[in-house]
């Protein structure tokens, strides 16, 4: 990907308190209230990275469908939202991109396999610097 200005710039900001919220409920397992912070984060979001948290709420409420044992609508919204973080590069404000990128497709595989054995750890939200 071609990294424009406006989105490097956006990417090099420092995350909004929404953002860390999210991650703390993330790493707490707490999809649907994570999501929902998410959206208000991308609600008030204007620019390069509104399609990034877009990205971000998808993740998530794929993770709350598998963790509600609806597979097919976790593997369908997962799919959706790691398309969209793929186009940012990594890092972007703050997290590591591609290690959730990376842990995303994993899961996605295991869905992808029937959900069978033990499921992957959910993808990490790693913070850099």
């Amino acid at each position: 990907m071609s990294v424009s200005r406006p989105l490097d710039s956006a990417c090099q900001e420092k995350p909004p308190t929404l953002l860390r919220e999210a991650a703390r409920l993330y790493a707490a397992a707490e999809y649907f209230v994570c999501h929902e912070v998410l959206e208000e984060l991308w609600r008030g979001t204007e620019g390069p990275l509104r399609e990034l948290y877009r990205g971000l709420i998808q993740i998530v409420v794929g993770l709350y469908h598998v963790q509600r044992g609806n597979l097919v609508g976790g593997r369908q919204v997962l799919a959706r939202g790691l398309a969209r973080v793929a186009e940012y590069p990594s890092p972007c404000v703050g997290i590591d991109l591609e290690r959730l990128r990376r842990g995303a497709e994993a899961y996605l595989r295991w869905i992808e396999a029937g959900a069978v054995g033990t499921p992957p750890e959910p993808p990490p939200w790693c913070w850099v610097g």
